[in-house]
This record gives structure tokens, sequence and C-alpha cells, in this order.
């Protein structure tokens, strides 16, 4: 399941899941990406009847005069075993809302993917993981976490740099739910 976030409005659209990304892509690819949509009238013209309530929450969000970027956010991938959290800011302390953070395991070979949030009006995000996300043949028994972080720029996301935190305050719940709450994270410039 993913979060879609208006970026012109700075606002929450509501859930979509990953299927409808994937039919979308394939009727008007030109208009959606993995992480974007660009919102048009078009847009919503081709969504087939079967996404009626998706499409419906679209409409409020639409503009008659500009594309609307819709960036998708990962809420889980793959299971909930785990947990990452935290408050991306800039140097001066300041949240950065509605920026792109991609979340990566470290590796010795290949560093794995675990997924991408968008941050929240007051510079938060969260997002739910399995194990498969990033331990190859259950070898792994913990992330080794770092963040790459964009924010949007002429339609497309602009990388702003990596950051690889050097705290993180780990957790295990009793029901052997592990959460890495990172809390300040700095982006350096």
């Amino acid at each position: 399941m993913k979060l879609l976030i208006d970026l012109n409005n700075k606002s929450e659209i509501g859930p979509i899941e990953w299927e409808f990304v994937h039919d979308m892509q394939t009727i008007i690819p030109k208009l959606i990406t993995p992480e974007l949509i660009l919102l048009t009238e078009d847009f919503l013209d081709v969504i087939p009847a079967k996404w009626k309530t998706i499409k419906q929450m679209l409409e409020k969000h639409v503009s008659h005069e500009n594309i609307v970027y819709c960036a998708m956010s990962d809420t889980e991938n793959l299971g909930n075993d785990f947990q990452v959290k935290g408050i991306l800011k800039n140097k001066n302390e300041d949240p950065l809302d509605f920026h792109k953070v991609v979340i990566f395991d470290k590796d010795k070979f290949e560093d794995d993917y675990i997924g991408t949030v968008i941050t929240n009006k007051k510079g938060q995000f969260s997002l739910y993981f399995g194990k498969k996300t990033f331990s190859d043949f259950g070898i792994e028994q913990e992330p080794d976490i770092y963040f790459r972080v964009y924010y949007l720029k002429g339609g497309k996301f602009a990388n702003l740099g990596k950051i690889t935190p050097d705290r993180c305050d780990k957790t295990i719940t009793k029901e052997r739910r592990f959460i890495y709450d990172f809390g300040d994270v700095f982006l350096s410039s």
C-alpha cells in the first residue's frame, strides 16, 4: 500500500494500491512513474472504472491550469517486523517538509532498497518493512540504515544528498517488532 501526497498543495490525498500504479503505467506511462503521478484531466479521463474510488479521490486535487505533482510514499514494504522513523531537518534545525527519503540497507556488495517515504508537514517520516527487504537468504538479522534525500524541482526529484545517521534508538516490542527511531536526521547541505 502506498500513500499519495499532493506536493503542490502539501497535503495527503489518501492510500492507493500498487496495482493501480501498475495499471496506469500501462495505460498512460508518460504521466505516471513508480514515484510520481503527473495529475491532469487527461490522467483522470483514462482511469478505468474498477479504480472509481481512487479516481474520486484524485478529482478533488486536479488543477485546470497546472500539473499537480503527486508523490507516492510507501507505508509498508513486505511486512511490518521493522519500523524506521525520524524527522528530517536542515542544518538550521528546520523541518524539511514534503521531501522524499529513500531508505537503504548498506551491504558489502550491493545495498538493499528498503522503501521510499515522503516527509509530512513536520518533516516526520515512518516506514514499516519486513526482513525480506534487506536480508539476503535470511542471513542478515538487522539492517544497517542510511538515507538518500530528494526534493521536487521542475517536476522531478532532485538529489539533496546522502545521510548516514550516527545515532539510533532501537526498541524491540513484546511482539518482536524492531523500531529504529533516528530522531532528528540532519541534512548537512
